[in-house]
Parts: structure tokens; C-alpha cells; sequence
């Protein structure tokens, strides 16, 4: 009698599961199938592992094929109400943005905030995490109210959780600033973009893409409340940045440069008009002590 060896029919069984995973389109169907146990956990790292490599080849598709996979291994093995599960979910829905369905990435993330509330604290950073997402979904649908409120309590449990200089909460920060920015809201969004980029100086070197950012955004808010001056200051900065981390043909350095060009023309303006109303000031004084004389 020939016996088999253990890789081979681990190999098989392998084989066998894949086959019944490739038969249900549905990673959340209650189809009960029976592993090899030492292969289980195996099967579920590669998943994850493969949506990872396609996700650093901007193959979106294949993304979410693997993250389906990776989430219907979760909830058979663990149930839906697990913290495991709910990272599953979340790499779903993410997956589902970046290729553009919003719809149904808006879904998933609300059934991920449904399980989380059931399972961890109020102040948990999970749920920051996706009342965060949340937040950025109802802005893409111009759900503006939904924004203000999901974008709040992110930024609520940031900073109770991490403190301010925490590189989360400028990221709240400053997504709570540029939704009054868009909201053409200049004086709420400046002390948001102020706070982010005072946490970003501090917490990332000099040459990093958010720190750039987060003085452009300064810059274009203050531009809009007429702090000319302190908008060259800022967008100049953003400049710098931008040389270093990006080609000399990038539109967003072309547009940096452009902004700042016509932010120096009002400050220009802006000192002219000063020294013609300093000017005018002092013809007038000049003309009464003339005129006591």
C-alpha cells in the first residue's frame, strides 16, 4: 500500500477549499465549509497578503476580490462581532472607495459602525476611525451635515484619546478645516488648519506631502480672510516643500506658484493703499498745523 505524504494531502485539501471559495461570489453567505485546521490561518494571511500587493499595483479590483475572501474567512471563523472582523470589514470598504463605488463602501461602513458601537467603548479609536470615513463618504455625496457631525466626533475622540499633537488628530484637524474651507466658511476652518499644521511641523520632518499641505491649505484660507502677508508667508513654505517631493512639472506646484503670484499682487496692493492712506493722514495733519500757524 502506498501512503500518501502529509503535504500532499494538505496540498489537496487546499486545493478543495479554494474550488468551494471560487463557487460563492458572496463573502458574507453563511456557506459552512470544512478546513484543514494548520491551513485555516494560512489561507487568510495570504488573502490579506495578496489584496496588499494589488493595492501597492493600484489593481482595485483584485483588492476587493481578496478582501471578500479575507472577510467571509472572519466571519465564519470568528462571527460578524469581533474586532478582527470589523479591520475586515473596514479593508472592504476602503477597497470599495478607492475603486469608486461609494455606495457600497457607504454600507459596509455602516455596518462596521453598528457592530463597533456593540462591542468596544464610545471613545474608541476604532470608531473614530470610522465615523472618520464616514465622514469623507457623506462629503463625496455632499451630504454636508451628516460631514460636520461624523468629522466631529472623529476629532472628539482623537483628542480626548491621543492629545492634540498626534498625527490623527491633525488629520481631523484638518479635514474639519477644509469642510468649512469648502463651505467658504474661512474663519471656522482657520483655526483648524492652524492646529493641523502646528501638529505636522512638529511631528513629521519638513519635506513631508502633509506638512505641505497643510500650509498651502493655511495660505488659501487666509488669502480668502484677507491676511495677505501672512498667506505669502505660509504658501512660500508649501513651496519649498513641494520643490523637494515633487517634479518641477507638477500641476500642484505650478498651481502653488501661480496662487502665490497673485497673492503677492494684493500685498502689494496692500502696502500702496497703506502708505497712500498713511500718506493722505499725514497731508491732512500737515494742512492743520499749517492752517493754526
Amino acid at each position: 500500500m502506498i501512503y500518501r505524504s502529509e503535504l500532499s494531502i494538505k496540498k489537496e485539501e487546499w486545493l478543495k477549499n479554494e474550488r468551494a471559495l471560487m463557487q460563492h461570489n458572496n463573502p458574507l453567505s453563511d456557506v459552512r465549509m470544512c478546513f484543514f485546521s494548520p491551513l485555516k490561518n494560512n489561507l487568510l494571511e495570504n488573502y490579506i497578503k495578496y489584496a496588499i500587493i494589488n493595492k501597492e499595483k493600484k489593481l482595485t479590483r483584485k483588492v476587493i476580490y481578496f478582501y471578500k475572501k479575507a472577510l467571509f474567512l472572519r466571519i465564519r471563523d470568528l462571527g460578524r462581532y469581533n474586532q478582527k472582523t470589523v479591520v475586515a470589514y473596514m479593508n472592504l470598504a476602503e477597497a470599495y472607495l478607492e475603486d469608486g463605488q461609494i455606495e457600497k463602501s457607504l454600507k459596509l461602513y455602516e455596518q462596521t459602525l453598528k457592530i463597533t458601537k456593540s462591542i468596544t467603548d464610545k471613545d474608541s479609536l476604532y470608531l473614530a476611525s470610522i465615523y472618520n470615513a464616514l465622514g469623507n463618504l457623506h462629503f463625496l455625496k455632499e451630504n454636508f451635515k451628516e460631514t460636520h457631525s461624523f468629522y466631529s466626533k472623529a476629532l472628539n475622540i482623537r483628542e480626548e484619546q491621543l492629545g492634540e499633537m498626534h498625527t490623527l488628530t491633525a488629520k481631523s484637524n484638518y479635514e474639519l478645516g477644509y469642510f468649512y474651507a469648502f463651505s467658504q466658511e474661512y474663519s471656522l476652518a482657520l483655526p483648524f488648519f492652524e492646529k493641523a499644521l502646528k501638529c505636522r511641523v512638529e511631528l513629521y520632518r519638513l519635506s513631508h506631502p502633509e506638512t505641505a499641505n497643510s500650509y498651502n491649505s493655511l495660505a488659501m484660507c487666509q488669502y480668502h480672510l484677507f491676511q495677505y502677508e501672512e498667506a505669502y508667508k505660509n504658501l512660500q513654505e508649501a513651496i519649498k516643500i513641494q520643490k523637494i517631493i515633487l517634479p518641477k512639472n507638477d500641476i500642484g506646484l505650478l498651481s502653488s506658484k501661480k496662487n502665490l503670484k497673485e497673492i503677492k499682487k494684493e500685498v502689494l496692493k496692500k502696502k500702496k493703499e497703506t502708505l497712500l492712506k498713511s500718506f493722505i493722514l499725514w497731508m491732512k495733519s500737515f494742512v492743520h498745523t499749517s492752517q493754526s500757524s
